[in-house]
């Protein structure tokens, strides 16, 4: 069943298990906080990425309406702090996936949708996939240290789903190549990619600098998907 859901487009990939800070100071996403604050609940909104267009213009009234990507993903708000100016801070994480079904234009100052929600379905997952996901970003990690001093991120998650949100979150990939891993239907399919990403940007690192890799290595970059 489709449900009717607040809708905050970015030029930004939100991922399930994401923090997203914002700082809010337009009078349309007030009022959305407002209108959250009255619900009660948990209160929470839609993130999706634009196609094109940037984040001010994206509640202009046109006829087709803003140029939005159909799945997106529901941020929790976890806190907010205003400021005596009306602007707000507030920090949120990436829970569900949802896939936009229709724009509701009711006259609110923001978007609105109604939605459906996407099942985090593993597919045709194996045990190899995740393995050597993780060992693909473990060397893109010991490379990157290498050449700028600091890694990706801290200890990876053991499930798959999160494992693969967790890389997605980590490589510097463009909005189009995050949003494909977003929409991806099963976790095998976001390994998959992610391993053929992982091996790019390792190589992209080996041509930044001359590093020594060992044999181990290399038949971890160089292997089939």
């Amino acid at each position: 069943m489709a449900e009717l859901i607040p809708l905050f487009p970015l030029s930004h990939v939100l991922l399930p298990g994401m923090p997203l800070p914002l700082h809010i100071f337009e009078q349309r996403y007030r009022d959305l906080l407002v209108d959250l604050d009255q619900a009660g609940g948990t209160a929470s909104f839609g993130v999706v990425a634009l196609r094109s267009g940037t984040e001010t213009l994206a509640g202009a009234e046109s006829a087709s309406g803003p140029d939005v990507e159909e799945v997106g993903t529901i941020a929790e708000i976890l806190e907010v702090e205003t400021a005596e100016d009306g602007t707000s801070d507030l920090l949120s994480v990436g829970s569900r996936r949802f896939r936009i079904e229709s724009l509701v234009p009711d006259g609110k100052a923001y978007l609105r949708a109604e939605i459906s929600y996407l099942d985090e379905d593993d597919g045709a997952l194996t045990a190899e996939q995740a393995i050597r996901a993780r060992e693909l970003i473990e060397v893109y990690d010991a490379m990157l240290t290498r050449l700028s001093g600091r890694a990706t991120g801290a200890e990876l998650p053991t499930d798959a789903n999160q494992l693969s949100y967790q890389i997605a979150a980590r490589l510097p990939l463009p909005p189009d190549e995050r949003q494909a891993l977003l929409t991806d239907a099963t976790t095998a399919e976001r390994l998959v990619r992610l391993r053929r990403l992982l091996r790019r940007e390792i190589a992209l690192l080996q041509g930044t600098r001359s590093i020594a890799v060992s044999p181990a290595v290399l038949r971890i970059v160089t292997g089939t998907n």
